[in-house]
């Protein structure tokens, strides 16, 4: 009589670790869970508390981007009107990068936005932020101060913005900002907004 050959049972196919497939799983969905709050989910949003961007003009001045300042210098940013105290918003996520006084720009706040993007917030009251700390689109980072140059009793209260691309100043509403002059009722540049 023939020897019984015997047959091997044909290995299982291997399923991956159950435990690593869910760590890796956890890990992927904590790590979307802590970024989206950082997207933005719009190209910016207003940096103070209105319905109406409108820009500094008075007795000491004109607060439009490019406006003329002595010594053949231009505005930098956009004075915008504001209460005294009001809250000052980050238009995009970013990183804190700067928080200090400046002989000019009073008390002021620059968050990075990744892409050479950065944005200068100044004559601010107060700071909510610390250097190194990231934001969200909309965060509270500081209030409407009249710090710096801006203390003089003529000028209004307002918040300076400046933004820049990899290190030359903008004009805010390159980036959707509608800003009306205090005497116009159209936006300036017709630009989009909020």
């Amino acid at each position: 009589m023939g020897a019984k050959v015997k047959v091997a049972p044909s290995p299982e196919p291997r399923t991956p670790n159950r435990f690593w497939l869910g760590l890796a799983l956890g890990l992927i969905l904590t790590v979307v869970a802590v970024q989206v709050p950082y997207i933005n989910w719009r190209p910016v949003v207003y940096p103070i508390d209105a319905d109406v961007l409108q820009v500094r003009q008075d007795a000491k001045g004109d607060g439009r981007f490019g406006a003329s300042r002595s010594g053949r210098r231009s505005h930098r940013g956009v004075d915008l009107l504001a209460p005294l105290d009001s809250p000052v918003r980050a238009i995009r996520s970013g990183t804190v990068i700067e928080i200090g006084t400046h002989r000019g720009l009073g008390r002021f706040v620059e968050v990075s936005h990744g892409r050479g993007l950065t944005s200068l917030y100044a004559h601010l009251a107060s700071t909510a932020v610390e250097q190194g700390d990231r934001v969200t689109q909309g965060q509270v980072i500081g209030t409407v101060g009249k710090t710096g140059n801006a203390r003089h009793p003529w000028i209004s209260s307002h918040l300076h913005l400046e933004i820049a691309r990899e290190g030359e100043v903008v004009d805010p509403s390159t980036l959707g900002l509608r800003v009306l002059a205090s005497s116009e009722t159209e936006p300036m540049n017709g630009r989009g907004g909020e």
